[in-house]
């Protein structure tokens, strides 16, 4: 992935930021949106990698996600709405460590734009960008105590892009229902290695890992 395809998405979400209006001159055409939702993960880099000791991680990670955003624009046959959305998610491997399997862990947490459409304002395009971390890992976890072994992390920013159905919006009496969403997030953490000499699992070199990371967002959606 070039450099100018990680690029475009955030510079698309600056360049709607700078022309929208300021948030406490806009005016608020409807409620608060809000979201939770089940995220489903595929993140081909991921299933790349080669570790020394063999072994891959698995097609599909599993996790939670959230969202709240505010309208700040209401346009004739659309909305703007401004907020902020976080994920967490986890993919599993049968990349044998000492303790257990390697586990790679996602974490999201940025701002974003949704850009609704429809009468009933239930279908929308979404940008955003923020800060990622991921670290791949043993975790031995019981009832009584937890114990981890991290062989790599790394920290960068990153840009998506989505689309949000909200099936059960506009619907008489209802205020929230189910809702689907796909997004696509753009980041590059590097080169993927072991980080300590004690325990080598993954090697001096497993691939590089960076987007697009794929997410299935299957949740309630809320006005």
């Amino acid at each position: 992935m070039t450099d100018r395809t990680r690029a475009a998405p955030l510079a698309l979400l600056l360049a709607v930021l700078a022309t929208t209006p300021a948030l406490a001159q806009a005016p608020l055409p409807g409620g608060q949106r809000w979201d939770i939702a089940l995220e489903v993960s595929s993140w081909p880099a991921l299933r790349d990698l080669r570790p020394d000791v063999g072994g891959t991680f698995k097609g599909a990670g599993f996790g939670l996600g959230g969202a709240w955003h505010l309208p700040v624009k209401q346009f004739a046959s659309s909305e703007l709405m401004l907020g902020v959305d976080g994920l967490i998610t986890g993919t599993d491997s049968n990349i044998a460590g000492s303790l257990d399997d390697v586990m790679a862990r996602h974490l999201y947490v940025g701002a974003s734009v949704k850009w609704l459409f429809g009468e009933k304002r239930n279908v929308s395009l979404d940008l955003g960008g923020g800060y990622h971390e991921v670290d791949l890992a043993q975790v031995d976890a019981n009832y009584w105590s937890s114990f981890e072994r991290e062989h790599w992390t790394s920290r960068r920013a990153g840009a998506y892009v989505g689309a949000t159905w909200d099936i059960s919006a506009g619907r008489e009496g209802k205020s929230g229902g189910l809702s689907l969403g796909l997004r696509a997030h753009f980041v590059d953490f590097g080169r993927v290695f072991d980080e300590e000499p004690f325990d080598p699992v993954l090697g001096p070199d497993a691939g590089v890992l960076d987007g697009p990371v794929y997410l299935l967002r299957i949740g309630y959606s809320g006005r």
